[in-house]
């Protein structure tokens, strides 16, 4: 049984006491009221906020259900339903914790719920996107956990409201109670002001740094060792080699040799990528993911989804910087997710001096969400990263060499106590 299956199981075990209690045990229905109001509140305050650190990730997972749903007319105003429905799903849940204004917000969450969970269903059945999104990249649930999940939810919404006049805030002042929706508000907006601006407050995604994200998009080939079996003439026994051991200077020994069969003996299997939609293709059209992530020594990945949408003024911040990696010998590559007409436009418009890679925008805009972004890397693992309006200096990449070396070896380190639990 998987975790996902796990935590809805607790979830639905805790829903269901707290149903029991409210239906079945008057003299425990008040608790049971405020259990379901902070068990739906920090639900939906969860939820809304890894989405809200991510704006850009919401948007992208809205864009799938327009698509999905023949609503591609809509895709431009995503962004603004991603930033209003995580606000909104953050308030209800940073309202509901508190507890104030209840008879307003126990709509909200009603509301909230008696919409999703039918929607859920038929993404259940139909399975037109391949996950809702209901919490960001920061906990990714099948369209059937969903929908499950939805369920319990629903049941604590419907007790929340069916309870909304009994929650006892007569006695908070309307000053307070105002101000707690106005700080909700002030951090769900801010929250989604500074990812727009920049890159996620928090990262969830495969690449965010730290990862060594080799492991999660080049495959391990397999390691294996082949035996060749071949009879001897002369004495009629079977003798076995490999390339290494075969005496292929005695001509005499070799002429008495008559191949048979080879026998494969693998060391260590092939074990595949768990990203399999990021590959990077050079001009010539070879794929160049292997040899870009996971080269030993620093160097520096520039991205851009989509060159038709670059920020203009952080072109010349990357040629300068890529000026410089050039004179100390450092990498420096700009991949993105363009057509080679639009590559061909960008390189004639701003003569760049960095080879120029394409992948797929999609897999891309999971990296880094500013375009363009800028990347650190070494060894497989992401060092450091950055969005288009803090790429730093480079002589600040110089003067952080030190620190970042001291941070591999930690995280090399860390992977090998991993591997000794294990």
């Amino acid at each position: 049984m998987n975790s996902n299956l796990l935590i809805i199981i607790g979830m639905a075990s805790i829903g269901l006491l707290i149903s029991i209690l409210y239906i079945f045990f008057p003299k425990y229905r008040r608790f049971a009221g405020v259990s379901a109001r902070i068990f739906i509140g920090l639900v939906f305050l969860f939820s809304g906020f890894v989405k809200a650190v991510d704006p850009l990730g919401a948007q992208y997972k809205i864009t799938d259900y327009l698509m999905a749903f023949g609503l591609d007319w809509l895709v431009p105003l995503s962004i603004f339903f991603a930033i209003g429905l995580n606000l909104a799903e953050f308030l209800i849940g940073f309202v509901l914790v508190f507890g104030v204004r209840m008879q307003l917000f126990a709509w909200g969450s009603f509301l909230f719920m008696l919409f999703f969970t039918p929607l859920t269903l038929y993404l259940a059945i139909q399975n037109p996107v391949s996950d809702c999104g209901c919490f960001g990249d920061a906990w990714v649930m099948t369209n059937w956990e969903t929908f499950y999940k939805n369920i319990i939810f629903m049941t604590m919404a419907i007790i929340v409201f069916v309870h909304r006049y009994r929650y006892w805030e007569r006695m908070i002042p309307a000053a307070v109670k105002n101000s707690i929706v106005a700080i909700g508000i002030f951090i769900g907006v801010g929250l989604q002001v500074y990812a727009v601006r920049y890159d996620a407050l928090l990262d969830f995604r495969p690449w965010k740094v730290g990862n060594r994200i080799s492991s999660m998009v080049v495959p391990i080939p397999e390691k294996s060792e082949i035996f060749l079996i071949y009879e001897n003439t002369k004495t009629g026994e079977n003798e076995e080699y490999t390339s290494q051991t075969l005496p292929w200077e005695d001509e005499e020994k070799m002429a008495s040799l008559e191949f048979i069969e080879q026998r494969k003996v693998v060391i260590e299997p092939f074990i595949d990528a768990p990203i399999h939609d990021f590959i990077i293709i050079n001009e010539e059209g070879y794929n160049m993911t292997d040899e870009l992530i996971t080269y030993p020594q620093f160097h520096f990945l520039a991205i851009s989804y989509d060159l038709a949408e670059i920020n203009e003024k952080a072109i010349s911040k990357l040629k300068t910087f890529a000026e410089n990696c050039h004179n100390d010998n450092i990498h420096f590559h700009f991949i993105t997710g363009s057509t080679p007409t639009e590559v061909n436009a960008f390189i004639e418009k701003h003569t760049p001096s960095f080879n120029i890679y394409n992948a797929d925008p999609t897999a891309l805009k999971t990296i880094i969400r500013s375009n363009p972004g800028l990347l650190l890397l070494k060894e497989g693992f992401v060092v450091d990263k950055w969005a288009h309006r803090r790429i730093p200096e480079y002589s600040t990449f110089k003067s952080n060499i030190e620190m970042y070396e001291k941070q591999i070896n930690e995280w090399k380190k860390a992977e090998i106590d991993e591997t000794d639990k294990e």
